[in-house]
């Protein structure tokens, strides 16, 4: 079928990018704070985020010294000449006559210990996955009002706790590159929410595992663009969420000459990172959830792994050989909120043939489909280049086939929304050696710190593409 409507041209990508970059620092700089300053709640919520480095699981956490004392514990005492001695105006014991046998302590009867029943305890709940064909916000307006989707469905109670969202955040600055007009998911909430002012400046360099909590983030802007008056939800139609920021592996090391896979040290990594988020949720008491395709894109993670690490951690393998098991019996609901339909048929195949669900305004197909096979073969072409580039021993051709490498990259972030400022090492990270003597994972490193605007703008993509069609013959 055709389109119904004619097709619009769009601005170049540089002048959307700079009106994004206004209406983020207009809703950051004007929005927030007046929505902080008149809402007690949103203004708490920021004021109680903290940083979680590396939860422990919750089966293994010991009670402390003072919550394993139960009451009887404490209903005798020892003083020296006197010998024990029960506590004063203490009705659950009394005094017994006797020899020093019959004067042992008597509990009383645990009333959860009489109640005992030798039946078999009964299954635990079967948690519902779901993936859905939007953004975040989207996916947990849908689970905190269904019956505006779903007339059938019955509202959720009142009290019930709020849905949580995985902020897929950069590791190195808050809010990634929101204030420079980039569109990955962190930017996109950060400009419709109250959660940026929640990333402070000391939680950061985020940790290996772990992330910051932040609860009771007030939804003060549907997905629409944030410069979008239409968007923006009135007092009634706000919402609440809770969110774990949590950065996910850079440039992994990928394995295997047709399908790139992770090596087994990364996909430990990545797993490490998905129980630490799970842990958080599970010990805050979160209910829902929203997770999402996390480091698939422009940080070169295999969509594939990345699914079948999820399935894995909610499922509960842990450790060599999957004997020990990890569950998560707080989480009732995991939705996996996915824009891109390959991403998301991918996510289905590995849950088993889950249904991906169109969600609201789902449309413009044709044009996804474009947009993914150029970021597709972009991919293909930055993969070729990482190949040849380990087997140069030439330094000058190295520098070169270096430098294309970065276009392509740069071309890459640009499509898929990343900030490159937003991912540049500190410079107490960076190597002093050339790009010429780099290894292909430092040149994955390497070219986070280089200005890829400037590079785009000095008319070397035409010489880029030449020189790559003469390496890759």
């Amino acid at each position: 079928m055709g389109r119904t409507e004619k097709s619009q041209g769009l601005a170049p990508p540089a002048v959307r990018k700079d009106i994004r970059a206004k209406q983020a620092k207009h809703v950051i700089n004007k929005t927030i704070p007046a929505l902080l300053a008149s809402n007690a709640r949103a203004n708490r919520g920021v004021e109680s985020s903290e940083l979680i480095v590396d939860p422990a699981p919750l089966s293994r956490d010991a009670p402390s010294k003072a919550e394993a004392e139960s009451p009887e514990d404490a209903a005798y005492i020892k003083r020296k000449g006197q010998g024990r001695r029960k506590v004063k105006n203490d009705r659950n014991f009394e005094a017994e006559p006797g020899n020093k046998k019959s004067q042992k302590r008597q509990k009383p009867t645990d009333p959860s210990i009489a109640n005992l029943s030798l039946q078999p305890a009964p299954p635990p709940p079967t948690r519902n996955i779901r993936i859905l064909r939007t953004d975040a916000l989207t996916a947990a307006h849908i689970l905190t009002h269904p019956s505006k989707y779903t007339p059938a469905s019955p509202p959720p109670p009142k009290k019930s706790p709020n849905v949580c969202i995985l902020n897929m955040a950069s590791p190195l600055r808050p809010g990634g590159g929101v204030l420079s007009g980039a569109t990955s998911p962190e930017e996109f909430l950060c400009s419709r929410t109250t959660l940026l002012p929640s990333l402070r400046e000391p939680y950061y360099r985020l940790p290996e595992r772990g992330g910051i909590w932040s609860p009771d983030v007030l939804v003060f802007h549907d997905a629409r663009a944030p410069g979008d008056a239409a968007g923006h939800l009135g007092l009634a139609e706000r919402y609440w969420v809770d969110v774990i920021s949590a950065g996910m592996l850079r440039f992994p090391e990928l394995e295997g000459e047709e399908a790139k896979r992770w090596s087994r040290k990364d996909g430990e990594v990545v797993e490490g990172k998905m129980r630490a988020v799970l842990r958080i949720a599970e010990r805050k008491g979160v209910r829902r959830i929203v997770l999402g395709a996390w480091g698939c894109g422009a940080y070169g993670n295999p969509v594939g792994d990345v699914a079948g690490a999820w399935r894995r951690v909610l499922d509960g393998a842990v450790g060599k050989g999957r004997r020990e098991q990890e569950s998560w019996p707080g989480i009732e609901e995991v939705v996996f909120a996915i824009g891109q339909r390959g991403m998301a048929a991918e996510f289905a195949k590995a849950f088993g043939g889950v249904d991906v669900e169109a969600g609201p305004g789902d449309g413009n197909e044709e044009e996804e489909e474009e947009e993914d096979k150029v970021a597709e073969e972009l991919r293909n072409k930055i993969g070729e280049m990482e190949g040849q580039l380990s087997k140069v021993v030439n330094p000058d051709l190295k520098a070169r086939m270096g430098t294309i490498l970065q276009g392509l990259r740069a071309q890459l972030r640009e499509r898929e929304g990343v900030d490159d400022e937003s991912e540049k090492l500190d410079s107490d990270e960076v190597s002093s050696v050339g790009v010429a003597s780099l290894t292909p994972e430092q040149s994955a490193e390497e070219e986070e710190e280089e200005d890829f605007d400037a590079y785009n703008e000095s008319g070397q993509d035409s010489d880029a593409e030449e020189e790559l069609a003469v390496h890759a013959n």
